[in-house]
This record gives structure tokens, sequence and C-alpha cells, in this order.
């Protein structure tokens, strides 16, 4: 191994796999493509093996290439989290927090937890990324956040960080104040009669949904509308009487305002697991530390 084994390099040979090729890098990088096939000739010829080999119209990584890749991600992890330290001794900070979160727990969950955080420690720089699961989990296996708080799917902990379930909330059909259904509570089998606001499919919440739905031997009816964030959802529900699944915790400023109501199913226990994720060679600092304790207290005053 020579010096031609830059970070540069090492960014974007990783860039061109999770991308899943040189021209989607390209332009994630808004580099032109022969940029970025020359960085990566360089890598691989600094390191004297051959790294991604064409099938298709695919690249595909050559055994050295899986190792080099293990190991490269572990290096520019280690390096955001260092350029994060130094900065924060520079800038003389009492610490740094970045946490990643999905939509929901980001928007109701996170809130209330980091904004007492910081007003303990004046000196904190704490931020909150709010996104997909899927980008919040790549950023703790980058090691630019601290730590990620999503949905937890059983059997999903991403390859190299560590997963903790920290609670189950309790989910449950929101309805709007005059619309469907009549009563405080249905079945399942009701849920199939009534029009349903849905999220995208393939994100965390509908897989978490569709695997719990199917051990009780039924399937999420076709919905109405698939929304992408809570806030849309509750307003299509108020606004035209539909329903919805929802987190009781997205509902409870609506439900107190007479915007929506919360109806029990009752005769399923649907729930969405509350899941912190993190790297697995991560050193948390104080403030770090922290903020990891007191969402796990959170979940013990939850559960």
């Amino acid at each position: 191994m020579d010096d031609g084994v830059t970070l540069r390099r090492l960014s974007v040979f990783c860039l061109v796999v999770d991308a899943g090729g040189v021209t989607r890098a390209a332009e994630q990088l808004r580099v032109a493509q022969p940029s970025v096939s020359g960085q990566l000739r360089s890598l691989e010829k600094a390191l004297g093996a051959t790294l991604v080999v064409r099938s298709g119209v695919s690249l595909v990584l050559t055994e050295a290439g899986e190792r080099v890749y293990r190991w490269a991600k572990e290096v520019l992890a280690s390096s955001a989290q260092v350029q994060r330290d130094v900065d924060d001794l520079v800038a003389g900070t009492a610490g740094s927090l970045v946490v990643a979160a999905s939509m929901a727990i980001g928007t109701y969950l996170l809130p209330p937890v980091m904004t007492a955080l910081r007003a303990e420690r004046t000196g904190a720089d704490i931020t909150v990324q709010i996104g997909e699961p899927e980008v919040a989990l790549r950023a703790a296996q980058r090691g630019t956040i601290d730590f990620a708080v999503t949905s937890w799917v059983d059997s999903e902990v991403p390859e190299d960080l560590i997963g903790e379930k920290l609670w189950e909330e309790p989910m449950v059909l929101c309805a709007s104040p005059h619309g469907p259904p009549d009563g405080d509570s249905i079945t399942l089998a009701q849920l199939h009669d009534l029009p349903l606001v849905g999220v995208p499919s393939g994100v965390s919440f509908h897989r978490m949904v569709q695997d719990q739905l199917r051990r009780h031997g039924t399937a999420l009816p076709k919905p109405v509308i698939r929304l992408g964030h809570a806030e849309a959802i509750i307003e299509a529900v108020s606004a035209n009487g539909w329903v919805a699944l929802a987190m009781g915790y997205m509902l409870r400023r609506d439900v107190e305002a007479g915007r929506v109501r919360a109806v029990e199913i009752r005769d399923a226990h649907l729930v969405e697991g509350i899941g912190l994720y993190h790297r697995e060679a991560k050193y948390f600092s104080p403030l770090q530390a922290a903020a990891v304790e007191a969402l796990r207290e959170l979940g013990r005053a939850r559960s």
C-alpha cells in the first residue's frame, strides 16, 4: 500500500459501491464520470489489486474489493468522528451531538428529550436530522452522526451497527371526529371496510405493520392514498373522514384539539418498536452518553 490510498479515493470508491455504479456516483458528486473513474483506477493502482469488475451493466466487487470496502467504511467513519472531535476542541464547546431520526420519531418524540438536554448543558451543540430511516441508518454506518433513532424492525439490524430496542409504542386507528368507524374500537376485520390512508410501500413503517398483520393472519387493505409524512396523514384523515394506522404519540395534540380521535384495535396489539442504532466502535462523549441515557429513561417511563 502506498501514498496513493487517500481518504478522497476511499470515499469515492465507497460511493461507487453504495450508489451502484460510476455514473450514479458522479451524479451525486456533481463531477464528470471520467473523474470518478480516474479516482477508482488510481486507488486500484495504489493497492495493486482490482477492486471492481463489470458484470453486464453492473459493477461487482472482487474479493479484494469486498475487503477494501469494509476497511474503507471503517476508516472513513473514524476519520469523520476524529474531525468532529477536533472541531469541538477548537471551538471550545461543551460537546456536540448529531442524531438522525425517522420522521415521526424525530418530529414528536425526540424534540422534548433533546431540548431538555440542551437546557441542562448550555454550551452543547445538538442537531436532530429528520428523514427516511434508511438514510439515518446509512449516516450511522458512515459515522457522520452519533446515533440513529428509528422504527425497530425485528431481524433488520444493518451491518456494522449495534441495535438496541428501547421500548414499544402502541398503534391505534386515527379517525376523524365525525367519520367512520362508529364507536371507540374496531376489529382487524372491520379495518378492511374503512377508507385507509397508507404510507409509501417499502418504508420501514409499512414493513413493520405488514409483518405484524401477517402474524394475525391478515394484511393491510388497499389504501385510498399513500402519504409520506405524519402531518399530511393526519390532515387527510381530518379533512376527508378517512382513517389511518398511527402511533398514539403522533395524535396527542390533534386529539386534544378535536381534529381527530384515537380508535382502539381491540383484537390485536399492534406496536412500533423504538430502536437506537450506532456503530460498533462508537465512543460516546459525556453529552452523547447523556442523550442515550435520557432516551432509555423515556423508554422506561413509557413502557
